[in-house]
């Protein structure tokens, strides 16, 4: 089983047990990070909460700054975006199609299927909590996704909520994607906190478990890496 510190905290933490997303990366550059997290991140009583929106210095910077054994995640917002990445980023590189974010306001997903996943050790598709099991048969199928990551943040009024609340989604992805398409990796993400929540993803049939708001707390994160 592998740890991964999902994007954007992978950006920053780097360690020999884990593996580093970084991004999401998108085309081009979208400014105001850090003016977006001060007025948005939050932690409430349900979990923290986020409308950071994608915010990075764009594809261009992002490209040079990968390491082998590293994910890239990458983020399409315009229609034409997966065909350019799918253009620009090597054949090699291990990628994360992250179609999930909830603070932006169109998801595209047309020129995924351009990208060649038999090259890459990790080519992982990132889903929603609000995805479908007839969405999820569609990504798999037709993009043929080597993993899936379930799931990035719950959209709610004020932005992507991380926290316990993820569990319940992710656990019925984890089971239909073992029960559906046994030869599909799981990474299970959302809520994760403890030992005992990477063991209980691991028994319902995980294959490897993401790291997230965990990383806000450097003495938890320790503990799980």
């Amino acid at each position: 089983m592998n740890k991964f510190i999902a994007a954007p905290f992978g950006n920053y933490i780097k360690t020999k047990n884990t593996i580093s997303v970084s991004g999401s990366w998108t085309v081009e550059k979208r400014t105001g990070r850090i003016v977006q997290i001060v007025k948005t991140l939050r932690y409430t009583k349900r979990g923290w909460v986020n409308k950071i929106g994608l915010r990075n210095p764009g594809l261009t910077i992002g490209l040079p700054k990968h390491k082998t054994g590293e994910v890239f995640s990458i983020a399409g917002i315009e229609k034409d975006d997966w065909r350019l990445f799918a253009e620009k980023i090597p054949n090699d590189f291990n990628i994360e199609v992250n179609m999930s974010c909830p603070n932006i306001d169109a998801h595209y997903i047309d020129g995924i299927e351009d990208f060649e996943p038999d090259t890459r050790n990790w080519y992982i598709g990132k889903i929603s909590p609000l995805t479908t099991f007839q969405e999820l048969d569609e990504y798999i199928n037709k993009f043929r996704f080597k993993q899936i990551h379930a799931c990035n943040t719950l959209p709610i009024d004020k932005g992507g909520l991380s926290g316990k609340e993820l569990i319940p989604y992710t656990s019925k992805f984890v089971k239909h994607i073992k029960d559906s398409y046994p030869d599909i990796e799981v990474i299970a993400g959302g809520g994760i906190d403890s030992v005992k929540d990477i063991e209980y993803y691991k028994n319902i049939g995980a294959d490897h478990i993401s790291l997230g708001t965990v990383c806000f707390n450097p003495l938890k994160l320790r503990k799980l890496i």
